[in-house]
């Protein structure tokens, strides 16, 4: 009955500290700018998902700006609505001028007066038509400002059926616009005679130059880079089997509610990662399965009986003792069973509003082996 409370408490704390991650995070915001017509909103949609663009709310923030943001979510786009560069006044004679009548240039002004992290524009993406001849005159310049107020810039070249022209493009804007971070080349949607690409590269680029703390949100939110995410939450793995080597030398039924009360820490981290929501995937079942893993460690009746076979030479786990190497061990396996499963369910591969407790706790008993691992002493792996 004791373990039985304990589990409980546990199972209600995982499920705040999940919520207390999610609230954690620093929102970002991008801004996503370019011509009509290049595909802003499709690359959008491919790099966050559909759910953003659907489910979010759009508050104008002038006639030529639209604010994509939704409740409980860490990520803001300011998208550039159907800009027309040649209907401003904007050349290098002129950009004093035109600040005041500049929608994007007064966003970003207003945006960095506050000494908010939040308020900022943390990066921008200027799309562009792989399909162009070359970029305006009008674009070099409003990029060039962007990129003055220390405004990381990414170009992104979208529609890019042809990869050979699009280089030749990405190198000249290189030539002509040496302030930006990077020019990507891209093909958000795939066509019948084309596979998407590139997205994955800008994830990855954007990833490299945020702060650690908007870093974070923008791992959460974006769906495209599973492998970005796995990277992630090794590292709360790696922190977490840390923690766990110390406990030890004494009779699983001790340990396990102790050991368990610091994988809810690493559990909660990992799923904030992922962005799995509570609400629409019954993460509740998830906790509920690692709680069963951990319950037939302690009855024998799956690992406990097998570890001895799997890990003959560190500790009488069949006589009850778990040592301190053996637990840090359990939690790095557990926790990339743990990573492999959220990539399963992000991935659409593991519904969790249809699997039992039992089913999933099944599923990362069978997972744990490829994590453990082969000692030289062990006669069966």
């Amino acid at each position: 009955m004791e373990n039985k409370e304990k589990y409980q408490a546990i199972f209600n704390e995982t499920l705040s500290k999940i919520a207390e991650e999610n609230n954690k995070l620093t929102k970002m915001n991008i801004l996503v700018s370019g011509k009509s017509g290049v595909g802003k909103s499709t690359l959008i949609n491919s790099t966050f998902g559909d759910e953003l663009t659907e489910t979010g709310v759009g508050k104008p923030i002038t006639d030529k700006i639209n604010l994509i943001a939704k409740e409980g979510y860490p990520i803001q786009i300011y998208d550039t609505v159907g800009l027309e560069l040649k209907s401003i006044n904007f050349d290098v004679r002129s950009i004093a001028k035109s600040i005041a009548k500049n929608d994007i240039k007064k966003l970003i002004k207003r945006t960095h007066s506050t000494e908010e992290i939040d308020d900022d524009i943390h990066i921008a993406w200027y799309a562009i038509s792989g399909n162009s001849a070359r970029i305006e005159d009008a674009e070099i310049n409003l990029i060039n400002w962007i990129a003055k107020q220390n405004i990381p810039v990414i170009i992104v070249l979208t529609k890019c059926f042809d990869k050979t022209e699009a280089k030749k493009l990405r190198q000249e804007i290189f030539n002509i616009v040496p302030e930006i971070v990077d020019v990507i080349i891209t093909l958000a949607k795939s066509s019948d005679s084309s596979n998407s690409f590139g997205v994955d590269d800008l994830i990855h680029k954007t990833f490299d130059i945020l702060p650690e703390s908007i870093a974070k949100a923008f791992v959460h939110s974006q769906s495209v880079s599973i492998d970005l995410k796995k990277s992630e939450a090794l590292k709360i793995v790696n922190a977490s089997m840390a923690a766990n080597f110390g406990i030890g030398f004494s009779p699983i039924g001790t340990d396990a509610p102790l050991m368990m009360a610091s994988q809810t820490a690493m559990i909660a981290k990992i799923t904030s990662i992922f962005g799995v929501e509570i609400e629409k995937n019954q993460i509740e079942t998830v906790i509920a399965s690692m709680l069963g893993v951990y319950a037939s460690m302690i009855t024998g009746k799956t690992i406990a009986g097998g570890l001895t076979k799997i890990l003959p030479g560190l500790g009488t786990i069949g006589g009850g003792l778990i040592s301190g190497g053996v637990g840090m061990v359990i939690t790095g396996a557990l926790g990339r069973a743990y990573i492999e499963l959220m990539s399963l369910v992000i991935t659409g591969k593991v519904n969790l509003s249809s699997i039992s407790s039992s089913e999933l706790t099944n599923v990362l008993v069978s997972l744990l082996p490829n994590y453990l691992p082969k000692f030289p002493n062990s006669s069966e792996v």
